[in-house]
């Protein structure tokens, strides 16, 4: 029978997923490990499909992503971390691929740029 007061349910609630988690909890880990695989290996099959901006390097293991000021302070890394990748993948296109090179070149270039002004 369902509890009618709101802070019972809650707690039942509560109680009997702490339980569930307990009794599956293998499963659930395997489940999470297999679905993050999933997504770092689409995630580097994308990234197999880019070249840098500016020489055109093509090897995924060298490809970053600079952001803009469009995309703000987020970093590709910070969504793969947290699980966003619904967001990620909406949000890297704003993002321009750059092999580690030419990305720490162009930060080194605009850096040096600002501070000239």
């Amino acid at each position: 029978m369902p509890y009618k007061d709101r802070d019972k349910r809650r707690e039942h609630s509560k109680k009997y997923g702490a339980e569930w988690y307990q009794r599956n909890r293998e499963k659930t880990l395997e489940r999470v490990r297999k679905r993050k695989r999933e997504r770092r290996r689409e995630f580097q099959e994308y990234k197999a499909t880019l070249s840098c901006h500016f020489c055109g390097a093509k090897h995924p293991a060298i490809i970053d992503f600079h952001h803009t000021e469009a995309t703000g302070d987020k970093k590709v890394s910070d969504y793969l971390k947290s699980g966003s990748y619904k967001r990620m993948w909406e949000e890297i296109e704003k993002y321009l691929p750059l092999c580690a090179n030419c990305h720490r070149i162009y930060k080194k270039k605009k850096k040096e740029g600002e501070k000239d002004e």
